[in-house]
């Protein structure tokens, strides 16, 4: 790795340590939102770099949700930068969530993620994607600088060729792996379950239309807005609209 990334790494780890101070071993808050009735329908929700679970709460996700007719129950998960960094993440929401919920005869689970959330949520996906109905992501993080360029100077993820990452365990190998993946996927057409939503100004413009290229134009929503809540707002408006025509959170079995 380069000296400006190690030191951004680095940077990073502390970042996380610091904000968080969390005990990846231990399991996570949930916050759920369950329907009135009954449901074997579920979304769980993931946040970005430094929000919580109850952000989903206060930036009316839940709301916005059950006002557009939502009747699957849902629930908001404290997963951070840290569980990511310290290979936890994908063990936290097995153990926490995911066995728990189809023990309990979930049999329809859409993730939704923002931001660093959205990565999470793809790569959560990208392990269990029998298992998974499908994934929203809102203004997600999916690629750095270095591999943007890497993708955008190859002329797209078709003729892309990974280089080498000789660090297997940081960030950086997990956006490199999460792509090559996405390559083989669009080979094969299975993106089909996979829904953006974007700001037209968002500051990973750059990277969300190098993924846009990739998925259904259907399953694509842009709006007026930048890397923030209020643009998420809008783009979770937009998508459970458009829900019905799209197939964005529909029982899959």
């Amino acid at each position: 790795m380069h000296n400006r990334n190690l030191i951004i790494y680095v940077f990073t780890l502390f970042i996380a340590s610091c904000s968080f101070n969390l005990d990846v071993n231990k399991p996570i808050n949930l916050l759920w939102d369950k329907f009135e009735g009954k449901s074997d329908s579920l979304i769980i929700l993931l946040p970005g770099i430094y929000d919580t679970a109850e952000k989903f709460k206060d930036e009316r996700f839940f709301t916005i949700a059950r006002n557009a007719g939502i009747k699957a129950d849902m629930v908001a998960a404290n997963i951070h930068l840290w569980h990511l960094v310290q290979e936890m993440m994908i063990e936290r929401i097995e153990k926490d969530i995911f066995r728990q919920v189809k023990n309990k005869g979930y049999k329809n689970i859409w993730f939704v993620g923002v931001s660093l959330g959205g990565l999470n949520s793809l790569l959560f996906y990208q392990k269990y994607t029998k298992d998974v109905c499908g994934v929203v992501v809102v203004s997600p993080y999916v690629a750095d600088k270095g591999l943007t360029k890497e993708l955008k100077d190859a002329g797209g993820i078709k003729k892309w060729q990974p280089k080498v990452i000789q660090n297997k365990k940081t960030i950086e190998k997990k956006l490199q792996l999460l792509w090559v993946w996405l390559q083989q996927q669009d080979l094969k057409n299975n993106l089909n379950q996979v829904f953006l939503g974007y700001g037209k100004q968002d500051r990973y413009i750059e990277s969300l239309k190098l993924f846009e290229n990739i998925l259904n134009k259907k399953n694509v929503v842009k709006v007026e807005g930048e890397h923030d809540w209020d643009a998420g707002q809008k783009i979770w408006q937009k998508q459970l609209t458009s829900r019905l025509k799209t197939g964005l959170l529909q029982p899959c079995n």
